[in-house]
């Protein structure tokens, strides 16, 4: 419940700083994926977040959040995210050493 609280707390400063709108939220217990945002614009979260840096953790809200204007992974979405984060590359490379919150 701290967790899903956290995250959701998270989601929201994000949307509202960057003027993103989503429809839902749902934080799930996934196997597979840090999050995902659908064609309703409904934001899925892996509960799992809650174990990353801030840096990891705002990296894949952001992720979503940008899935919201663009809804794939072209040159455009990777470019629209390094503005809120920086480095997008950088923080997806330092992502995949994660798995679910466990360093590999």
């Amino acid at each position: 419940a701290k967790a899903k609280a956290l995250i959701t707390e998270r989601l929201n400063c994000l949307a509202d700083k960057y003027d993103f709108n989503y429809n839902r939220v749902f934080i799930r217990n996934q196997k597979t994926r840090w999050g995902s945002c659908s064609e309703a614009n409904n934001i899925n979260l892996n509960v799992n977040l809650a174990r990353l840096t801030g840096e990891l953790m705002d990296y894949v809200i952001l992720h979503e959040l940008v899935h919201l204007r663009v809804k794939n992974h072209s040159k455009q979405f990777w470019s629209e995210l390094d503005k809120y984060v920086g480095s997008a590359k950088g923080c997806d490379k330092k992502l995949r050493k994660h798995r679910l919150g466990l360093v590999l």
